[in-house]
């Protein structure tokens, strides 16, 4: 064996070394600080041995899966494999869908607009007679109901997909917005109103690698809102006087959101987007019981909820958790709703993506229904 071969034998032991007692250093003392994987999944937890888990097998499996995510390294690895089927095939190993020109669909939207999660005509009908006694209810309380269906990002960007989504009558958002203007329900329509503005706005409503409206559309859509609210309540309530407006690569808010969840080991370029500089012009403090899922927040972060409601304002998130004007906590929600609970309300707006309409008003309609008088 000549010193060229003993040097080679050399080096692959010294990385066989390496790979078995690195993970096995790391491990024991985690001398290397990883920043992990990033996004929504689930970690196991180290399962309790019990007799009975044990005799199933129960506990084998669940320990087995525990030391899989346990494993040192193993985001980075998995980093290193999506890097590469990015950059070779194109291709992003999440829920999410990579469409045209890298833009990224969350596929619960496409589903949304292709009427793939069309609810039947049974549940369809009895959502509406809910809403329209729930009306009836607040009417006779004097408390405004306004209903407003989100932007979807697959309707406003569907050239982007690929395939290009054939259109279809048959979808919630199209049967819930015929039949709610039919029982003379408030409504806004962001979905239609964003696709009216996609020719002329001069900034994405939409961003590329975010799941709801840019920080731009949420300004524009706040100025909206509030222009249903003057005509519904009959008062001045606020308005947003724009300053100024400035374009910046250093996306800002839920903008980019998409990005983190794709775990890349080299993050994509978000284009630049605008950001609103603008003064609250505040006329009258409403009361509201806004009930709404994540696209609510947007509104937070523009200070929306501070500055113009007042302070007894609640955001019920998914009308699972109750949230101050200042995103503060307040707790969970209750399963029945008593009059206490929205008597001294001015309006109560329920605001749904496409997908959230599987379960409309998350509840709330039938509660209203069935609401103590207390």
């Amino acid at each position: 064996m000549n010193k060229k071969q003993t040097k080679i034998i050399k080096v692959f032991l010294y990385l066989f070394l390496v790979i078995v007692f690195l993970p096995m250093l790391q491990f024991s003392f985690s001398p290397f600080k990883l920043g992990g994987l990033q996004g929504a999944y689930l970690l196991s937890t180290m399962p309790k041995l019990t007799t009975s888990s044990f005799l199933n097998q129960n506990y084998q499996d669940c320990t087995a899966i525990y030391l899989k995510h346990q494993t040192p390294f193993r985001a980075e690895l998995i980093k290193v494999r999506n890097q590469i089927d990015y950059t070779i095939h194109k291709k992003i190993n999440t829920i999410l869908t990579l469409g045209k020109d890298n833009y990224i669909f969350d596929p619960t939207y496409i589903k949304a607009i292709r009427g793939e999660d069309y609810l039947n005509d049974e549940v369809l009908t009895s959502k509406i007679t809910s809403i329209l006694k729930t009306k009836t209810k607040l009417d006779s309380l004097n408390i405004p109901l306004l209903i407003c269906f989100a932007p979807n990002k697959a309707n406003y960007y569907s050239e982007k997909l690929i395939p290009k989504p054939i259109e279809v009558e048959a979808t919630n958002h199209n049967y819930y917005k015929k039949n709610l203007l039919e029982g003379r329900i408030n409504i806004i329509d962001f979905d239609s109103i964003f696709n009216e503005l996609k020719t002329t706005s001069k900034y994405p409503l939409i961003p590329k690698y975010g799941a709801h409206w840019s920080t731009f559309g949420a300004y524009n859509s706040a100025n909206i809102l509030f222009n249903k609210l003057n005509t519904i309540t009959k008062k001045e309530t606020s308005s947003l006087i724009l300053d100024s407006i400035y374009l910046t690569a250093n996306i800002k808010f839920s903008d980019d959101d998409y990005l983190p969840s794709l775990n890349l080991l080299e993050k994509l370029e978000s284009p630049k987007m605008a950001y609103p500089i603008f003064n609250f012009n505040v006329q009258n403090k409403l009361n509201v019981l806004f009930i709404s899922d994540s696209f609510c927040w947007s509104f937070y972060d523009l200070d929306i909820p501070k500055n113009s409601f007042t302070q007894n304002s609640e955001l019920w998130y998914y009308n699972k958790t109750k949230f101050d004007i200042d995103k503060n906590k307040i707790g969970p929600t209750s399963n029945i709703i008593q009059s206490k609970d929205i008597v001294n309300r001015d309006l109560i707006i329920i605001l749904s993506s496409a997908p959230s309409l599987i379960d409309f008003g998350f509840g709330f309609f039938e509660q209203i229904e069935q609401m103590h008088e207390q």
